[in-house]
């Protein structure tokens, strides 16, 4: 059995950053109501927290690189 961690690990640091992007320009509108129209239940999570500025709405997030990310962005 091969180990696909590592494999894994870079899948997810480039879903992070491509949720990002996508959110980042989903928050932009400044309008929570955006956020729902967001397909992924975590990138959505990440849009409704930025829009409320809400950090601990940030912990939903099970993926431990994009709820860093978020807290980041929300606590700026």
């Amino acid at each position: 059995m091969r180990n696909f961690t590592f494999g894994r690990k870079i899948h997810r640091v480039a879903l992070g950053i491509i949720a990002g992007f996508a959110v980042a320009m989903t928050a932009a509108a400044a309008d929570a109501g955006s956020c729902y129209g967001v397909s992924d239940p975590e990138a959505r999570t990440w849009c409704l927290a930025k829009a409320h500025q809400q950090p601990s709405a940030c912990y939903a997030i099970q993926d431990s690189t994009m709820r860093s990310m978020c807290l980041a962005e929300v606590r700026k």
